[in-house]
């Protein structure tokens, strides 16, 4: 904690015109608390409210939405104070993001997922993981709540012959791998469209990255052991 601080007060101690600079009582106010609300994030990281939301709509820190129009989000304390860190001591962190919030500059947004053939396989196997209590044979009602579509939409895949289905009784159904395969495909990882499809990407890129960074942070204790 008291190392962040002492981070934050060096990188202060040149302040920016115009810019809203904390003082060493509010961040020692905000440090001690458990929590912080998306507000008082935004003032600790120096950062628009732009950024900060598009880094708590794509999990790169832990935290919860409250539902609430005001103080939207809540984030712990120990959390914020660890993605600080890494932002002034790790050379690229973020880097993806510059110039997305900038308004001098002119910025073409990435893709949500970069649909190469090794992380829609990648999303297929995990996705696979997810649903698999689920039956094989799975109710295209079903299948429309887990991806955020109509059954109707489901019912044109099946009548454009994309999905395979069959009706017993009322009910119709399709088969699950191919079901997982279809929204694992590129065509459809390139162009999300439900808010559901978008938050089954973001939960699949979040785990993505924390087991990068563990693996990172296994390699370095490796490094480290075998030097000593």
């Amino acid at each position: 904690m008291l190392s962040a601080i002492s981070l934050i007060k060096q990188k202060n101690n040149a302040p920016t015109a115009g810019a809203l600079m904390l003082t060493e009582r509010m961040i020692l106010y905000m440090t001690q608390k458990e929590f912080m609300s998306g507000s008082e994030l935004r003032q600790y990281l120096h950062i628009s409210t732009r950024k900060m939301k598009y880094l708590m709509d794509n999990n790169y820190i832990p935290h919860e939405n409250t539902g609430h129009t005001t103080h939207k989000y809540r984030v712990r304390t120990e959390d914020a104070v660890w993605l600080k860190a890494r932002m002034d001591t790790e050379p690229g962190f973020l880097s993806e993001l510059s110039g997305m919030f900038s308004n001098r500059t002119e910025w073409h947004p990435l893709p949500m997922f970069e649909a190469t053939p090794e992380n829609c396989e990648a999303f297929r196997r995990w996705l696979d993981s997810q649903w698999a209590e689920l039956p094989e044979a799975l109710p295209t009602q079903t299948a429309a709540e887990l991806v955020g579509h109509s059954p109707q939409r489901i019912h044109e895949w099946i009548r454009e012959e994309v999905l395979v289905g069959i009706k017993l009784g009322t009910i119709q159904y399709c088969a699950k791998a191919e079901f997982v395969s279809f929204m694992a495909s590129p065509q459809r990882l390139a162009h999300p469209r439900t808010e559901k499809y978008k938050e089954l990407i973001r939960e699949f890129k979040y785990i993505q990255r924390r087991e990068r960074e563990n693996e990172q942070r296994r390699q370095k204790r490796k490094m480290m052991k075998e030097r000593t």
